[in-house]
């Protein structure tokens, strides 16, 4: 029961979906991918363009380590790395979560991929991915032990609209963004992106 209601509470914090590609927020196919330096989960400084000439660069925006769809995808995406590092690609998740936050989902699930922690939200605004949760959502949160600004240091709500992008030599080939969060692009959705894209293709966007 408290599960459910945990959800119901979860679901109220953003509308539904898109109805076409060209409604989907954030950064489209063909734009350039805003280039980014910002600590890991480790405290270490990650920039994006250093990664651009070894492969593909599979970019994952998530809500926070404290969203369970964004821990159960994680997961999921964790589960398919040696899928994906076949063609050569590099796993990147960014969320507004503290660096000491961000590690917490890493530790718990074994995640071996690059976790960023950008509290500041100039990533995802970059992004176009920019969402700020209602200060009544937030209370109604804390009831389930959900605490937005323990988990990023902001008091404002900012997290990030869940999207996946595949980023090729700085130029974004694949893009999935949806408002709903239940909705992301899943591990083997991304690998028939790369498969396109190894096969010269454009990959086909997700409806």
């Amino acid at each position: 029961m408290i599960k459910t209601l945990l959800s119901l509470v979860l679901a109220m914090t953003f509308a539904a979906a898109p109805a076409a590609a060209q409604d989907m927020p954030g950064l489209q196919v063909g734009d350039l991918a805003p280039d980014f330096t910002a600590n890991d989960f480790r405290g270490e400084s990650f920039t994006l363009s250093d990664h651009f000439a070894e492969g593909p660069v599979i970019l994952v925006f998530y809500r926070g380590g404290w969203c369970p769809y964004c821990n159960k995808h994680l997961q999921s995406l964790q589960a398919r790395m040696q899928d994906f590092e076949k063609f050569g690609a590099r796993l990147v998740a960014v969320s507004v979560d503290t660096v000491e936050k961000a590690a917490e989902p890493v530790k718990g699930h074994n995640l071996t991929f690059d976790v960023i922690s950008n509290p500041e939200g100039d990533i995802i605004k970059a992004y176009g991915l920019s969402f700020k949760v209602p200060v009544e959502i937030r209370e109604k949160y804390k009831e389930y032990g959900i605490d937005l600004k323990a988990a990023s240091g902001r008091d404002d709500g900012l997290i990030a609209v869940p999207a996946t992008y595949i980023i090729d030599e700085g130029k974004i080939i694949f893009a999935y963004a949806d408002e709903d969060y239940t909705k992301r692009a899943t591990p083997e959705q991304i690998l028939a992106a790369l498969d396109e894209w190894q096969a010269g293709q454009q990959p086909m966007l997700l409806q």
